[in-house]
């Protein structure tokens, strides 16, 4: 296939990855010793790559004459001066579909640019689609996160010769073959331990898809274990933001073409025989739900006739410079999480936020009890124990539950479903996680989506993006979408109990009709809460 994705990174991001990772071997006192060693490692020997032997490139002027542009300039000028369009795309497939009729109806050029672009169904349909707009001459430039999509298929070589292809990957490391990258994970941690989380794709300068959405098929699809997930459509100011911030990205001295890693081309196809192979594969998969959604979606058609409804007002596109992955202490103002925090701050009424990975620590504790306080209705929803994919992370947030709801916050945590694999791992991520969003809902005017968690790696370690948003129609969507997500039949309802009694938590919710409670985490063995009950004795909260 076209791109395979990583599996096995002991150094992964474990905030924010959705990993099928071997079970651990080690007795568990000392794997968890050498994970947070290792996750706490620095070295500076790391690989060097000539910046000098790359080309730069820009933005390409946006597209003028297709159907798309057309529709596109249409829109904004009925919306003149600094606002943008927005329409909110919820629902996992009709964000696929969407992503596919960019590319689709592209003319001058694609800029893509993801955390994970993973090797099955929804991504090899994605390059597909990619390698279709290069043959029609659009330039595609494809950049992405080195330990979350593994970049070692001798193909990917071929693609990048494409006249109007070329892939980066973003802080690789050095070494392709699993052992060797794993080791030089180990060695370089200081820098590897800082990844590329954004997620952008910019078709013609025209229009933009960004939100918590990878290119994986659990991100998706609505037939596997579902993510609930978010992303944002954006055309009309914003965009030359867009096209800015994917350019500081591409010509940083840490985005490396895929001509200088390490790969053997002996075994790579031309690019004829890759094109047979993928007519092959879409004729294999032209039952799956991506196909039948793109042939049953009049998506394309809606765009291009102008029939999509956006929703207008100012907003502002925030995004981490790529310096912020060469743990450099940049200044504080410069990086989204600030803007964020300050949005938050200065809420008045109402806060909603999904957060996947919730670690809020005495500053987020400070902050949400404090506007509680203040008279501010705070709700936040994140993973359960038993539907997080990752123990650690939940370890450096269940200590500050208590705290939170005695402040006047109000808590839910996510159930699993009822078929889920349950696959946890000390800090590694798997593929079971059901919350992935990253959204948040402030007062009822403003909005914020993209990709930044309540936690300590997206907030000082990882590289983000998001969009602040001024409108009452998108921040009504998101919160009906909160609303949706904490009903009593899909997640449950934190409370504090008597004092005294146990660590003074409930969790409320309903089955079968009726209303059930309990005093542990549901839906959890004895061994878990133990797990998690002595990770939170390890320094683990800066890592998570």
């Amino acid at each position: 296939m076209i791109i395979q994705a990583f599996e096995d990174s002991m150094c992964a991001n474990p905030m924010n990855a959705n990993y099928s990772s071997r079970p651990a071997t080690l007795p568990l006192p000392m794997m968890i010793l050498s994970s947070v060693l290792s996750l706490q490692a620095c070295n500076s020997n790391d690989q060097e790559y000539d910046p000098n032997s790359r080309t730069a490139s820009y933005a390409l002027p946006p597209a003028t004459e297709s159907p798309m542009a057309q529709a596109i300039n249409k829109h904004a000028e009925q919306h003149p001066g600094e606002h943008s369009g927005f329409l909110l795309l919820p629902e996992g497939l009709s964000a696929f579909v969407a992503r596919v009729a960019l590319i689709h109806e592209a003319r001058v050029s694609l800029d893509v640019q993801y955390y994970e672009f993973k090797d099955d169904t929804a991504g090899n349909l994605l390059a597909s689609k990619l390698l279709e707009a290069a043959d029609r001459g659009v330039r595609v430039r494809l950049l992405v996160d080195d330990v979350a999509t593994r970049i070692d298929n001798p193909d990917i070589l071929t693609l990048s010769k494409h006249p109007n292809m070329e892939i980066r990957v973003f802080n690789p490391v050095a070494g392709r073959s699993g052992f060797k990258k794993a080791l030089e994970q180990v060695r370089n941690l200081g820098r590897i331990n800082h990844r590329m989380h954004n997620k952008l794709l910019v078709a013609d300068s025209l229009a933009m898809i960004t939100g918590g959405r990878n290119i994986a098929d659990e991100y998706f699809s609505s037939t596997s274990v579902k993510f609930l997930d978010a992303d944002i459509l954006v055309i009309g100011h914003l965009l030359p933001r867009a096209a800015a911030t994917f350019d500081e990205y591409w010509n940083h001295p840490v985005s490396v073409p895929v001509s200088q890693l390490m790969l053997d081309d002996d075994d790579s196809r031309t690019l004829e025989e890759i094109r047979a192979q993928i007519r092959k594969f879409l004729r294999e998969h032209a039952r799956s739900e991506f196909r039948e959604a793109l042939e049953k979606s009049e998506f394309s058609e809606r765009l291009t006739e102008g029939r999509l409804q956006f929703h207008w007002g100012p907003a502002t596109l925030y995004s981490d410079p790529p310096e912020k992955a060469l743990d450099k202490n940049l200044p504080e103002h410069e990086l989204p999480g600030y803007h964020l925090k300050e949005a938050l701050a200065d809420t008045e009424s109402l806060i909603r936020i999904s957060s996947a990975y919730f670690v809020p620590g005495d500053p987020g504790v400070e902050l949400f009890t404090g506007l509680a306080r203040n008279g501010v209705d705070v709700g936040i929803l994140t993973n359960s124990l038993s539907s997080t994919d990752v123990a650690a992370v939940h370890a450096g947030y269940a200590p500050d539950r208590v705290r939170l709801m005695q402040g006047g916050v109000k808590l839910w945590e996510l159930r699993p479903g009822a078929d889920q694999e349950q696959r946890r791992h000390l800090f590694q991520g798997s593929a079971s996680a059901a919350l992935h969003a990253k959204t948040f809902v402030i007062d009822n005017n403003r909005s914020f989506i993209g990709s930044i968690n309540m936690d300590s790696r997206s907030l000082r370690q990882n590289t983000e993006i998001g969009v602040l948003i001024e409108n009452t129609a998108i921040n009504s969507e998101l919160r009906q979408l909160f609303d949706s997500w904490v009903t009593p039949d899909s997640a449950w309802k934190l409370s504090l109990g008597e004092e005294g009694e146990g660590d003074g938590l409930r969790w409320t919710a309903e089955e079968d009709g009726k209303t059930v409670t309990y005093e542990k985490d549901p839906d959890t063995s004895a061994w878990d809460r133990f797990v998690v009950w002595l990770l939170t004795f390890l320094p683990i909260e800066s890592q998570v």
